[in-house]
């Protein structure tokens, strides 16, 4: 009989086996390389490394992956294989930094530095702008932060309404955050969801921030311009010198008002204030508020300071919402799905704090949301409600402000696309 060798000495005579046992025998080895390949793919295939397949002992290649949902580093670093002790000696060279451990969130990025098939290294990415890098040698681990220069850039943005103000500013290739901020500027003088034409026309002009000539976020808008059929509109972004910062149009009055217009941001009006035809009590009768049609969980925001008076069910208002604002003036909401953090009876809320979200409760045939304006308890038309301007630019402060619309109406008139690079040593103060 003959013996197998292994660390540490014979293991013993090894009977010869038949047909069957050595199938069994192959289909082990089979199994056990299998399992091999798979560790391998999910080394080089899911997690893509940038170097030679089977690096030389001199080689350096990096790896990139990224937090699952509900996923801390340590998750992250136990999945490629690091050791618990490197993993605390990971955390403790980032605790020698301002690295905030209760803020990593799904997607943040760990790359790993290799050098042949030893670890040397992670960075740690929120952003393109921050990284900490932890670095592994003779001198033990260590960590630093790195924080790359940020590029901006002052551009002019312009374009024709065709459909929507969305869908035209994501055409140009726009953000979503870019296209709700300008519609926020200007959502006291426009409803952008019921007074929007095709050819109206639009422009911005903003910051662009670039890390490595890489585009990283949209900054600071300066001004906006809109004209069309409902009129001639434009914002100006202005701080005073005590710090209190607004946009105003022209004569420094400000855009915003004590209340918005609309409490969702984007949405088709599906019924108007007035006379109409119930789809469900199939009966003419008058229809108190504005519907609005959205998906279910659609955010709807508080249409002003007030306090809570009714969250709660309401018969054919499903879920229901009823805040008392000053004036005598109270809005209502009806048909949510679920009510927003904290939002009960005697509560209050803040202007744009989230009330609830867009269901379909009560007599509602689909997800829209009632909302209602009540002016004395009785109902009102939403759309014609004008609330008061807060304040406007102060009279010692408008020669400045005057010199910073001049500035931006000049930008404005230029084509659109870049108008000056600004550094950070450059901004102005405002």
């Amino acid at each position: 009989m003959a013996e197998i060798e292994q660390q540490g000495g014979p293991v013993g005579p090894v009977k010869r086996v038949g047909f069957v046992g050595r199938a069994v025998v192959v289909l082990l080895g089979l199994a056990v390389l299998a399992a091999g390949v798979l560790v391998v793919r999910r080394l080089t295939m899911k997690h893509p490394v940038c170097g030679p397949e089977t690096p030389s002992p001199d080689s350096t290649y990096v790896a990139e992956d990224s937090l699952g949902k509900g996923e801390m580093l340590a998750g992250a670093l136990a999945r490629w294989r690091v050791p618990q002790a490197r993993i605390n000696e990971v955390y403790a060279a980032l605790a020698e930094t301002d690295f905030d451990f209760r803020n990593m969130r799904r997607g943040d990025e760990v790359v790993f530095a290799y050098k042949g098939l030893d670890l040397a290294g992670i960075a740690y990415r929120k952003d393109p702008v921050t990284s900490y890098n932890v670095r592994f040698d003779s001198a033990g681990t260590t960590a630093a932060k790195e924080t790359k220069p940020v590029d901006t850039v002052r551009v002019v943005v312009r374009g024709a309404i065709k459909g929507s103000l969305w869908n035209s500013l994501i055409a140009l290739g726009e953000k979503p955050g870019l296209i709700v901020n300008f519609a926020e500027i200007l959502s006291y003088d426009v409803d952008f969801l019921t007074e929007v034409n095709d050819r109206d026309s639009f422009e911005l002009l903003l910051d662009k921030l670039y890390v490595d000539s890489t585009f990283y976020r949209d900054g600071r808008v300066y001004a906006v311009h809109y004209k069309g059929k409902i009129g001639n509109y434009y914002g100006f972004f202005y701080r005073d010198p005590s710090g209190h910062w607004d946009y105003y149009n022209e004569k420094g009055q400000s855009l915003r008002k004590t209340v918005l217009r609309s409490p969702l941001q984007f949405a088709k009006v599906t019924s108007y204030f007035g006379m109409r035809y119930h789809p469900i009590l199939r009966t003419w009768r008058q229809h108190t508020g504005i519907d609005y049609g959205a998906p279910t969980g659609t955010p709807v925001s508080a249409i002003a300071d007030g306090t809570v008076t009714m969250a709660g069910w309401n018969g054919g208002y499903g879920n229901f919402v009823q805040v008392r604002h000053a004036g005598g003036l109270a809005s209502c909401y009806g048909h949510l799905s679920r009510y927003g953090a904290g939002v009960k009876a005697g509560q209050t809320v803040r202007q744009g704090q989230t009330v609830g979200y867009v269901g379909m409760t009560g007599l509602a045939t689909g997800p829209h949301l009632h909302f209602e304006v009540r002016q004395g308890g009785k109902a009102v038309n939403p759309l014609k409600v004008i609330p008061p301007r807060a304040e406007p630019v102060a009279s010692k402060n408008m020669p400045e402000f005057n010199v910073f619309k001049a500035s931006y109406l000049a930008d404005l008139a230029k084509p659109a696309g870049p108008v000056v690079a600004v550094t950070d040593s450059a901004r102005p103060a405002h």
